[in-house]
């Protein structure tokens, strides 16, 4: 594995700009799921859609406990293991597993297409593209972004799921 974060590493030191434009499109990525989640929040209300209620604790809930497990594990992150500078900023050590960006936007992504599926068609592929950034950017490995991924779906499904009782 180190191999391919060294290549990934030297192709963003030939070409600076895409340093830029990787952590251009995270930071958009990431704003844009942020951004949705309070939305999709404000619809429900505006519905009078009792729903909200579960998909505000339960999402709450899974990102502490995903948060919690991530403490406890304590896991390397790329840079840690390999003593190289990613290419997204990070100063933190530890606590890569599971991704907590990617399984957010999955989640997100999920609740949305349970309500609105265009807009969680959206967020999935923007999930994809996230999981992609924070692997080649060095900040996580491709399990910690995979099982982040599944996690948020997960937690999505069991949201909707306690929506509908």
């Amino acid at each position: 594995m180190n191999h391919y974060y060294n290549n990934w590493m030297h192709l963003f030191q030939m070409h600076p700009k895409y340093i830029t434009i990787l952590n251009g499109i995270n930071k958009i990525l990431t704003a844009i799921a942020f951004c949705l989640y309070p939305l999709l929040i404000g619809l429900m209300l505006f519905r009078a859609d009792k729903q909200v209620i579960a998909l505000v604790f339960v999402p709450a809930f899974c990102f502490a406990a995903v948060s919690v497990i991530r403490k406890l594990l304590h896991f390397p992150r790329p840079y840690d293991l390999y003593h190289f500078q990613p290419v997204i900023p990070r100063e933190k050590k530890g606590d890569s597993f599971p991704s907590r960006h990617v399984f957010s936007i999955f989640l997100i992504a999920t609740l949305w297409f349970g309500i609105f599926e265009p807009v969680g068609i959206f967020l999935f592929a923007a999930g994809i593209i996230l999981a992609l950034i924070r692997v080649f950017g060095g900040v996580h490995f491709p399990k910690d972004v995979l099982c982040g991924a599944a996690i948020g779906i997960i937690c999505g499904i069991l949201t909707l799921f306690i929506c509908t009782l």
